[in-house]
């Protein structure tokens, strides 16, 4: 059978997870969610509170890739690099990210964001077990969401992702640049934070709408995507600032090397559709350990660094200077 076909299955016949009747009942009854994966990722059921909060029928989802349906590739690819720096092996960015712990021996408990049927991001905790047949071998998978995370009928008042751009929100700047250090700091790599801003971005929205304006975010957002290393992050922060992290560089020279190409690639024409626009950028530059061991220290030498009189005009992109010198 062609492997990108679903196998064809009964949702009743679930013999091949060992489930009995009372545990099934408990699943279908859970208030969150819950799902079995086969061992290659795709969903094989899901418990109807689950498929409700994802906007689904359980029968829609049956047989369906987990990634690419319910979560991004990008968001798989980031996870896949965190677990190999993590456990020192090669994890590959496809259904092995949902087991790698597992068969390691470690519990994994990892805050996902699922996609709603209506491309709504849905940011959740998922535990994953393993699901064996009766002669104890792994035949797939069980997600469940969290204890203590809100019910699936409950507004979430946190994202994780922002909704105008698809980024990666600043809810989870903090924990990425902490995870970043921590491994920059056993490996003696660096962490370069990079500041970005989009000149005169207030001064657009006042002279032509928010719609143009946001049409701008969009594109300057997908620009960073395509400039950055996928292991890289980029947040937006506000209006029309964000920030980078790269992560693993051995020189600071590196950070400066990128912030120059990024600071080029937003400074091309933006068609959207109702008007051209030519946007530029100014970036600010700083790296882990020279200019601070916290983000908070970071973004403000980045910060100082942005706004550094040059002559009169800030340069599109400034290095800070480490403390001391």
């Amino acid at each position: 059978m062609d492997r990108d076909t679903p196998p064809p299955f009964d949702l009743d016949a679930l013999t091949w997870l060992e489930l009995g009747e009372a545990h099934r009942l408990l699943i279908d009854r859970f208030p969150r969610l819950a799902m079995g994966l086969d061992l290659d990722g795709r969903i094989r059921w899901i418990n109807p509170a689950g498929a409700q909060a994802l906007g689904h029928d359980t029968a829609e989802l049956a047989g369906q890739p987990l990634i690419g349906t319910l979560l991004r590739q990008d968001d798989v690819d980031v996870r896949a690099a965190e677990l190999s720096e993590d456990l020192g092996i090669d994890v590959p960015a496809d259904a092995a990210v949902f087991s790698a712990r597992l068969r390691q021996g470690l519990a994994d408990d990892h805050a996902w964001v699922l996609r709603r049927r209506d491309g709504e991001p849905r940011p959740t905790h998922l535990s994953l077990g393993t699901l064996r047949n009766g002669q104890g071998g792994v035949v797939g998978l069980l997600a469940v969401e969290s204890e203590g995370e809100p019910p699936v009928d409950a507004p979430i008042p946190l994202t994780l992702h922002d909704s105008l751009t698809g980024l990666p929100s600043r809810a989870v700047l903090a924990d990425r640049a902490e995870m970043a250090m921590q491994r920059a700091a056993r490996a003696g790599t660096r962490l370069g934070v990079l500041l970005i801003e989009l000149e005169g971005f207030d001064e657009l929205c006042e002279r032509h709408g928010p719609t143009l304006g946001d049409d701008l975010l969009r594109a300057t957002a997908g620009r960073l995507h395509f400039e950055l290393r996928k292991t890289d992050t980029a947040v937006r922060l506000d209006r029309g600032q964000f920030v980078a992290l790269l992560v693993d560089i051995q020189e600071a020279e590196q950070a400066e090397m990128v912030a120059h190409k990024v600071a080029s690639a937003l400074a091309g024409p933006v068609n959207t559709g109702v008007e051209v626009l030519h946007p530029s950028a100014r970036v600010g530059v700083a790296v882990y350990p020279e200019h601070g061991d916290q983000l908070l220290p970071l973004l403000q030498a980045a910060e100082s660094a942005l706004r550094a009189d040059d002559h009169g005009r800030v340069a599109a992109v400034a290095v800070a200077v480490p403390a001391g010198t």
